[in-house]
């Protein structure tokens, strides 16, 4: 299993995930924008992240040269960038 976290695919989900949950978001308090509106930059970040942890996810479970649990790992982290997305 330490192979997986020393791997690349390992390394990116590891980041990628900490970026989305960490980072906390900038608030503008203007009235002038909507409640869910977001800066156009970090809605491009969170969405490279995104693609960079489900890539990286898919990568280890489709490529079968890892272990059961790196596959386990691998769709708890492509779990929690889709529950990320979902979030109200």
């Amino acid at each position: 299993m330490a192979d997986f976290f020393l791997s690349i695919p390992g390394l990116i989900a590891c980041v990628g995930i900490g970026a989305l949950i960490l980072i906390p978001g900038r608030r503008t308090p203007s009235a002038s924008r909507s409640i869910g509106a977001r800066d156009p930059l970090q809605r491009g970040m969170q969405v490279a992240v995104s693609l960079a942890v489900l890539g990286s996810g898919l990568w280890v479970i489709l490529s079968g040269h890892y272990d059961a649990d790196a596959q386990r790992w691998a769709s708890g982290a492509i779990g929690t960038v889709v529950g990320y997305w979902l979030k109200p």
